[in-house]
């Protein structure tokens, strides 16, 4: 009996290692079937997923791209002013067109009236007090003539540029520079970008617009081509991000 129950525990193993020997060798054959297969679609598959994946980049990237005319916020445009916000001028310190500096306004609204008393003997006529008086109402006349809230949009457009010259001119008198030919196309790209908005139908502007734009883009390109340095201080400068007038431009 003993030898009968060794025989049915044989007969028993024997069929468990076929079994496993069986399943073994069907995994080998299935695995060896599906590397056979990933194999045979390799080649166009990894080029199909490829091809996919470059798209969704260039996608993104497009989609994240900055604007080439809207700047981000910088301290530059702090100083200019617009036709509304020269009228409502909140500054402690008033505005003259024609780019008098705080020099000049001194000498025109201060003492030159003195000079003119003095000259003309005009106190001998009615007294130090009165004759001063006259020329200080000359004074306030012109004050308003040339004043910048009653400017039009053209001489308010004129004053910003002398901002940008002022504000990135790298030597006194400096008006030819990469970084101030950029910074005046700026002000015209924003100013003209700002009339669009209101006149979407300017097909002949936004021409301009577009001829602007790339102008600035090639000015920099240029810069970048002599200073790397100077070319990323005045793009932070014109908060102006190094993708937005890089690589190919599209409005």
């Amino acid at each position: 009996m003993f030898s009968r129950t060794q025989q049915q525990w044989g007969r028993i193993a024997s069929s468990s290692r076929t079994t496993l020997t069986f399943q073994s060798s069907a995994l080998r054959q299935e695995f060896h079937g599906s590397a056979i297969a990933f194999a045979k679609k390799h080649p166009k598959q990894i080029k199909k997923e490829n091809l996919a994946k470059r798209a969704q980049r260039q996608a993104e990237y497009e989609r994240t791209k900055p604007s080439p005319i809207v700047s981000r916020h910088a301290p530059f445009f702090s100083t200019l002013q617009t036709p509304a916000s020269a009228y409502n001028n909140s500054t402690n310190q008033p505005l003259y067109q024609h780019f008098l500096t705080p020099e000049d306004q001194q000498t025109l609204f201060e003492q030159t009236p003195r000079d003119i008393v003095e000259k003309n003997h005009l106190a001998a006529v009615g007294g130090v007090e009165d004759a001063l008086a006259q020329e200080q109402h000359k004074v306030d006349t012109l004050q308003k003539m040339i004043g910048l809230q009653n400017g039009n949009a053209k001489a308010v457009q004129l004053w910003n540029v002398h901002q940008a010259i002022d504000w990135f001119k790298r030597k006194e008198g400096d008006t030819g520079s990469p970084e101030v030919q950029a910074a005046i196309l700026t002000v015209r790209i924003h100013n003209l970008n700002s009339h669009l908005q209101q006149h979407k139908k300017d097909k002949h502007n936004y021409r301009q617009l577009r001829l602007m734009v790339h102008q600035r883009a090639k000015l920099l390109k240029y810069l970048k081509s002599k200073d790397a340095t100077r070319y990323l201080t005045c793009l932070d400068g014109l908060g102006l991000e190094p993708r937005a007038v890089e690589g190919e431009i599209t409005l």
